[in-house]
């Protein structure tokens, strides 16, 4: 039960934080069960499912509180729904030092060109739909290969030139369908024998149930943060949060 409440309070944080800044709860959780020595199949699979009824908590606060823009949302579920499906079943082997150094590259100049935005105020052009598409697609392929889906996707189109509180609250709402097609596509695939580990489950049953206890109360309070939050402390705080997850990944990389 120690463990249970330990990643409760875990839960609470990195949700709260990824309900306002739009990025967080994955890489935070990831890291510590990685950390614990959980398979990475399994720390996917299982993060995945925590983000369930936590971004599906966060997608109802942003709802309510109306933080979403239509078309980015529909572009950002079907296409990161495919690239979570590809990125599950066929991009597996890309894990480990190559994909590290390439997301921790993109991540430097997007926290950077969105904290030089939130200090002078200058705003880049939107995202075209084309574009929304291939964020939306990037962003599924590394939330299924392991990786994080708000440091790649909230970045872009808060980078791009789109309101905080509608680039937070569109990809909050869209993880939240992302997730669920990725841990179907685990079940299937375990269902399936595509993968093993399905005996070490239990090692992981504690730290999820305590993720969900704790992340669910603060996904509530997520939508309403990003709708009243000042929007220039706001972006510069995805920025640096942006940043500050490259710098992790360089030093535990």
């Amino acid at each position: 039960m120690d463990v249970f409440w330990a990643f409760a309070l875990v839960g609470f944080f990195a949700q709260l934080i990824d309900g306002a800044l739009g990025m967080g709860f994955g890489v935070i959780s990831s890291s510590i069960l990685l950390g614990q020595g959980i398979a990475p199949a399994l720390v996917s699979a299982s993060v995945n499912a925590a983000k369930i009824p936590t971004t599906g908590t966060a997608a109802f606060s942003h709802f309510i509180n109306k933080n979403l823009e239509k078309s980015t949302v529909v572009a950002l579920c079907i296409f990161g729904s495919l690239g979570g499906i590809v990125g599950m079943s066929v991009l597996t082997s890309l894990k480990g030092p190559w994909l590290n150094t390439l997301v921790m590259g993109y991540l430097y100049f997007i926290g950077t060109l969105i904290i030089w935005r939130g200090v002078t105020g200058r705003t880049p052009r939107l995202l075209s739909s084309a574009y929304k598409r291939l964020v939306g697609f990037v962003g599924g392929l590394v939330e299924g290969i392991g990786g994080s889906w708000g440091p790649i996707v909230t970045t872009s189109i808060l980078g791009s030139g789109a309101e905080s509180r509608y680039a937070i609250g569109s990809s909050n709402f869209s993880e939240f369908v992302v997730s669920v097609v990725v841990f179907a596509a685990y079940l299937i695939a375990f269902a399936i024998g595509h993968w093993e580990g399905g005996a070490d489950w239990k090692a992981v049953a504690y730290p999820v149930a305590g993720l969900v206890i704790g992340g669910v109360p603060a996904a509530l309070a997520g939508g309403w943060l990003a709708r009243v939050a000042p929007k220039q402390p706001l972006t510069i705080a995805v920025g640096m949060l942006a940043v500050g997850i490259a710098v992790y990944r360089m030093v535990t990389g």
